[in-house]
């Protein structure tokens, strides 16, 4: 891993599922941290209907909105938590920003709004700690309310899409972002009207719908009949990275 902004959105899908705490950054959720925290309370987040959840948290990594971007930080310095700021002050410090109708198609680009901000991955879709309800999930861009996008102010941009897979191969077995990255590569195809299908739901699990899209791309490029596919390997991710 690399600071790099398709190394961000990489990490960030490959966070999909952790919990949600106000104030965390991906280190581990101690009592410590929750007792703090609840003494803290910033902006009123530690209810007392929710503590007892939040407490049930201890012993997990749970993060932030900010703390997503900080928790990539962090692996990036060996493990080391430097680099702590909110949501808003990392925008503010961005010096590449504009409203969000001209959102350059580059993954690992930020979305904001007042007070909280997700990566952008492509193809419509973002990565955000949502809230407590939510944890880390993946969202349609244009169903959020954002308003600005920028290039933060501790990552490098250079790469304009997301790299394929590694190993590459892609099934029901295999990691989040192998599968999202399938998922988004097959929409390009879509979106192109290659293939013939309804656009994929972006969410990560290698269902039917994208077995069947991936069967409906074999079948285009002339190498199978089949109505499903249930994996990919090299030959195709190659083939589809170049769209």
């Amino acid at each position: 891993m690399k600071n790099s902004n398709a190394d961000l959105a990489r990490f960030c899908i490959g966070r999909l599922g952790v919990p949600y705490v106000m104030g965390t950054n991906g280190k581990i959720f101690t009592r410590t941290m929750y007792s703090d925290l609840t003494e803290r309370n910033p902006a009123d987040w530690f209810t007392e209907e929710r503590r007892p959840a939040v407490e049930s948290l201890i012993g997990e990594r749970t993060t932030d909105c900010h703390g997503l971007i900080e928790w990539f930080a962090a692996e990036l310095a060996g493990g080391k938590w430097n680099y702590d700021t909110t949501a808003d002050e990392a925008f503010e410090a961005a010096q590449e920003k504009d409203g969000i109708g001209s959102l350059p198609e580059q993954p690992g680009v930020c979305v904001r709004f007042s007070g909280h901000v997700g990566v952008y991955i492509g193809g419509g879709y973002v990565v955000e700690a949502r809230g407590f309800e939510y944890g880390v999930c993946l969202t349609k861009l244009p169903e959020r309310p954002w308003t600005h996008w920028y290039q933060h102010p501790k990552i490098r941009y250079a790469v304009k899409a997301l790299p394929a897979p590694n190993p590459m191969k892609v099934g029901k077995t295999t990691g989040r972002y192998s599968i999202v990255w399938l998922q988004l590569a097959l929409n390009r195809q879509i979106a192109a009207e290659f293939i013939k299908e309804p656009a994929l739901e972006v969410d990560g699990v290698y269902g039917k719908r994208t077995a069947e899209a991936a069967a409906a791309y074999w079948q285009r490029k002339g190498w199978a009949k089949r109505d499903e596919v249930w994996g990919v390997g090299k030959n195709t991710v190659r083939a589809l990275q170049r769209l």
